[in-house]
């Protein structure tokens, strides 16, 4: 989106505290150390891949967990964490974040998770200006103003959910967006970004952030399945369509046991 601004990212409505859970990250390690845990039993992972793919930087854990990040980015970017058996993580930083000490919780693999997206994807129309939202960290062109993805039914009983889990996302220039501080936009603002399954609208995302949840009806599911993530428009332009340009990573399909979901 055009002449927009810079963000201010981190918080959401899905990561609104801070702590040594799945996805979740804790400052107040007792060793000032930057760490890699499993989620649920809290034991340290070795040879987990850190990586900071706008600045290429990559670095792995030790026997204890332990790993460094001798990194400097120059704005809020994604930091991804992968080991064999665990779900990809994927967390927005910047360079007071890296600085740690970080002590990341990762959650083992569900058979029945599908990984839509493991990398960055940008979407949008390549039509920024530079004070508009982390346009200093888009590295990558626009794949289109949509992504669409086709899935097969998870395998899920009564008491579980099927979801959309979205690991990072950055660049939305919503109003909602200015409210909550996350940018200083002057005038002008877009839609939300908005989640489709099988052309059903499960959420529209107006705030940026991390590990972001939605849940899918049951009754919308078949066999074969279409997830498409859609970024929003400039309102304010009406000479002719205008995309916002955001950036997401980490996109997957998850089974969860059931749990108490607020309206959108």
């Amino acid at each position: 989106m055009k002449h927009i601004f810079v963000i201010f990212l981190f918080l959401n409505i899905h990561l609104a505290t801070l702590g040594a859970i799945m996805g979740k990250i804790d400052h107040n390690t007792m060793n000032y150390q930057n760490r890699i845990v499993d989620s649920k039993t809290n034991k340290p992972l070795s040879n987990a891949k850190i990586t900071i793919p706008e600045i290429h930087y990559t670095t792995y854990s030790d026997h204890n967990g332990v790993f460094q990040l001798n990194a400097d980015v120059a704005d809020k970017t994604v930091l991804f964490v992968e080991k064999d058996g665990y779900k990809t993580f994927s967390l927005t930083v910047d360079n007071s974040v890296i600085k740690g000490p970080l002590k990341l919780g990762i959650e083992q693999s569900n058979p029945f998770d599908m990984q839509i997206t493991s990398g960055v994807m940008h979407l949008g129309d390549n039509m920024f200006s530079p004070n508009s939202a982390n346009s200093s960290d888009f590295r990558i062109g626009a794949n289109g103003y949509y992504m669409a993805q086709n899935f097969k039914r998870p395998m899920s009983n009564q008491n579980q959910d099927v979801v959309v889990k979205i690991g990072t996302i950055i660049g939305i220039d919503t109003k909602k967006a200015k409210l909550q501080g996350q940018n200083k936009i002057a005038k002008v603002y877009s839609s939300a970004t908005e989640v489709f399954v099988n052309g059903y609208k499960i959420a529209s995302i107006e705030l940026n952030g991390d590990n972001l949840e939605f849940k899918i009806p049951k009754n919308i599911l078949k066999e074969d399945n279409e997830l498409i993530i859609q970024t929003g428009r400039n309102l304010f332009q009406f000479d002719y369509v205008d995309y916002d340009d955001i950036e997401l990573a980490n996109v997957r399909i998850e089974v969860k046991q059931k749990q108490f979901w607020a309206r959108k």
